[in-house]
C-alpha cells in the first residue's frame, strides 16, 4: 500500500499511458486506463478526463454543473478545468466555461476541485487479480477475489 496525491498519480498514469501508446503496448495502455478511471471516480461527480488532450504536464477535466436560481434549478453549465504544475503551489487550476451570471459558481468549483485533486489516497494492489485500487479509506481485501491486498 502506498499513499499518493490524486493529481500526481493522475499525471503519472496519463503520461505512462501515452508512453505505452507510443511503444504499442495495448495491454499496459488498458491497465493505465483502468487506474485513471479509478482515480477519476474519486473526483466530483460528473468529471470526465480528456485523455486526448491531457499529458503528464497538463490534465484537462470536463464536467457540468446544474446551477440554481430563485425559481429552482436554472441551466446546466459546461466547464473545463485545466491543471498544470506550479512551482509554488504544486498545481494551478484554470476553469473555463460560460458561467454568465453564475460567476460565484466558478469560485465554488475551483475550491471543490482543488481540494479533491490534492487529497491523499491509498493505492492497493491485488496479486491474484493483478488489479490496482485507489481508496480514501482502508481496504484490507480485494473487492473481486477477497485476497489480502498489498
Amino acid at each position: 500500500m502506498r499513499e499518493l496525491t490524486i493529481y500526481r498519480e493522475l499525471a503519472n498514469r496519463i503520461q505512462e499511458r501515452l508512453n505505452c501508446i507510443n511503444k504499442g503496448d495495448q495491454e499496459l495502455v488498458r491497465q493505465h486506463e483502468k487506474c485513471i478511471k479509478s482515480l477519476k471516480d474519486l473526483l466530483p461527480s460528473g468529471s470526465a478526463i480528456d485523455l486526448r488532450n491531457s499529458n503528464g504536464e497538463k490534465i484537462i477535466i470536463d464536467s457540468t454543473f446544474h446551477a440554481m436560481d430563485d425559481s429552482g434549478y436554472g441551466r446546466w453549465i459546461d466547464f473545463s478545468i485545466t491543471i498544470t504544475p506550479s512551482l509554488i503551489h504544486g498545481i494551478s487550476l484554470k476553469i473555463s466555461g460560460r458561467f454568465g451570471k453564475y460567476q460565484e459558481i466558478r469560485e465554488y468549483l475551483f475550491d471543490v476541485f482543488d481540494n479533491s485533486l490534492r487529497e491523499t489516497v491509498k493505492e492497493y494492489y491485488c496479486q491474484n487479480c493483478a488489479a490496482v485500487y485507489y481508496r480514501k479509506e482502508e481496504l484490507h481485501s480485494c473487492p473481486v477475489c477477497g485476497n489480502k491486498l498489498q
